[in-house]
């Protein structure tokens, strides 16, 4: 695949995290206003304590960052470079925040920086040179990550307790001439190693 094509794939992926924003964006602002119609009951102040809670105001603080980010993806063609380049970087840098915390996936991440590329990189071929920057460096945090899990799991007795009868029921079942149940050879070692998590994990 040409490097153009990606490109294109990658603008593709950007264009879909704007319109998933923007309709985040819409969804949030119905809830929003139902929310505000009760609190303006003055006989509600149980719904007017819920509003005040932390996790209410994470919410505004969310939905201020999404539309935020709706407004600039919408909008970024009219701006200025200087400050289409500023409000980049305030979005990256709540994106990064967001990451930190755990509130946007890796895959929604990756969408929205590739978003922010588009909209501040002019010149396609350092687009695409930033887009494979990007994808190679979350692959390593994915690897990394994975080799983590694979550390606690090896230090963890229950699967150590699976592994080995994973060896056993792999050697039983290669040397049965005849297969229960009518299961096909790989059918039958699945339905048995499956059990044998189950066992392990209980």
């Amino acid at each position: 695949m040409s490097r153009t094509k990606l490109l294109l794939i990658a603008l593709a992926v950007a264009a879909l995290a704007a319109a998933v924003l923007v309709a985040r964006s819409r969804e949030a602002r119905a809830s929003v206003a139902a929310v505000a119609g009760a609190q303006a009951s003055p006989t509600d102040a149980r719904q007017a304590s819920l509003l005040a809670t932390p996790q209410a105001r994470a919410y505004r603080d969310r939905q201020h960052f999404r539309d935020q980010a709706q407004r600039y993806f919408r909008d970024a063609a009219a701006l200025s470079a200087a400050e289409r380049m500023r409000q980049a970087q305030a979005l990256e840098q709540d994106v990064d925040a967001y990451e930190r915390a755990g509130e946007l996936s890796a895959g929604e991440t990756m969408l929205l920086r590739v978003a922010l590329i588009q909209a501040t990189v002019p010149d396609q071929a350092e687009q695409m040179r930033q887009v494979e920057a990007m994808a190679t460096r979350y692959r390593a945090i994915a690897d990394q990550r994975n080799a983590q899990w694979l550390a606690q799991q090896r230090n963890d007795p229950r699967f150590q307790s699976y592994k080995q009868r994973e060896a056993q029921v792999v050697a039983e079942v290669a040397a049965l001439s005849k297969i229960p149940g009518g299961l096909t050879r790989d059918e039958y070692l699945r339905q048995r190693l499956q059990t044998e998590r189950e066992r392990a994990y209980r």
